[in-house]
């Protein structure tokens, strides 16, 4: 599936993010409109993933200097937001020096996690304090019931996406209002299944670009049932297998997402209905409001730059999956949406040698090293709206 969470022990968290490794430098390989390949000598990566159910997916790069903003020493902040009547933990790094400055809201992939306490090599450790070293404040909010954040538990069917939308809001908001943030220039950046909940916020709340990171462009659904398939058929399972494999999936989905019943009345039903019906930790009700989504409609309502990124080690969603989001955006809002591809970058960011060997890594808990190239190209991308945006009259 499309997944991501910070790696960690907790096994129902999605592995979306881990450390971070690096390093060749980045040539621009010129493509269709909308388009940018990102190309680099041949290195050897890194990746991993989990079981084959579904999984879903963040950034870094080797620039000059003078291309980046100059370097600043980071302060870490926590902060409380709140909405619907309970505290949640906002996590913010930010450069420290003196006016406001730009901002990256972030929203990490599926599972239950605390994004506090992140370690130096961790991939979004990684990513946000790059940034801050670049002038840039980031924020991350703890989900319900995770780390410091009050809230229901992250698991319970309170816990939809109606309810992460919310909170994505409440700490939008609060970035806005503090006093060193400029609040014309907030970024979202989204991360696996991320985009799915952000392309709501994004409809509430004014950004001035969005990063979609490792995502999908159809439907849960589709998506579903073709990456069930191509992971069986990666890990090397016979064709007659892996359509079997499918052919349960898709009946056991279908009650689970479509018709909304329950999983545990589903297992009660069918046993072997355990891996289609796995909600990775997070409330059934998320993952059936995610079903549900129409993306072309949500996409439709938010024109704004969108940035899509693909590594090409990752297993868990497809360049196509990519691409088609690209074509979807840019049909709406010609010109709005462009893609970025890195090579041998796998779901959490992290190098691998190959799609299958980060599916493979995943399972043992292990994760390559942080893709600092992906960090810095998506920051010369937002550097590059922000001074689009300084240029224009106002």
């Amino acid at each position: 599936m499309l997944l991501s969470a910070r790696q960690s022990s907790q096994p129902n968290a999605d592995p979306g993010i881990f450390k971070w490794r690096v390093l060749h430098t980045a040539t621009v390989v010129p493509r269709r409109p909308g388009s940018l390949r990102i190309s680099r000598p041949a290195a050897k990566l890194d990746t991993n993933m989990g079981n084959i159910a579904f999984a879903l997916f963040l950034l870094a790069p080797l620039f000059p200097q003078s291309a980046l903003q100059q370097s600043h020493s980071v302060e870490t902040l926590h902060r409380i937001v709140v909405t619907d009547g309970a505290n949640y933990q906002a996590i913010i790094t930010k450069p420290n020096s003196p006016g406001r400055h730009p901002a990256v809201f972030v929203i990490g992939g599926l599972g239950c996690y605390s994004l506090d306490n992140l370690k130096p090599g961790d991939a979004y450790y990684e990513l946000l304090n790059g940034l801050s070293q670049h002038g840039f404040v980031t924020m991350r909010v703890d989900k319900n019931g995770e780390g410091k954040s009050g809230g229901p538990p992250c698991d319970s069917p309170q816990s939809d996406l109606q309810f992460a939308v919310r909170r994505s809001l409440a700490g939008l908001n609060a970035l806005a209002s503090y006093d060193f943030v400029d609040r014309d220039k907030i970024f979202i950046f989204a991360h696996s299944i991320g985009p799915l909940e952000g392309v709501l916020v994004a409809q509430r709340f004014p950004v001035r670009g969005f990063i979609a990171a490792e995502t999908i462009g159809r439907s849960w659904v589709e998506y579903s049932l073709d990456n069930a398939r191509r992971q069986m058929l990666m890990l090397g399972r016979p064709y007659d297998a892996a359509d079997r494999y499918v052919r349960v999936v898709e009946r056991c989905q279908h009650r689970f997402l479509v018709e909304k019943q329950m999983p545990e009345q589903i297992l009660k039903d069918s046993p072997d209905c355990k891996d289609a019906v796995n909600t990775f930790g997070v409330a059934y009700t998320y993952l059936q409001q995610i079903a549900d989504l129409d993306l072309a409609v949500e996409w439709k309502k938010v024109n704004v730059p969108v940035l899509v990124t693909y590594g090409t080690s990752d297993p868990t969603t497809t360049a196509d999956e990519s691409h088609y989001l690209v074509r979807m955006i840019n049909s709406f809002h010609p010109g709005r949406a462009e893609y970025m591809e890195f090579a041998g970058m796998g779901h959490g960011l992290d190098f691998s040698p190959s799609q299958r060997a980060w599916l493979e890594a995943i399972q043992k808990h292990q994760h390559g090293k942080f893709d600092s190239e992906f960090g810095q190209r998506v920051e010369v991308w937002v550097q590059h709206l922000l001074t689009q945006h300084d240029q224009t009259p106002h």
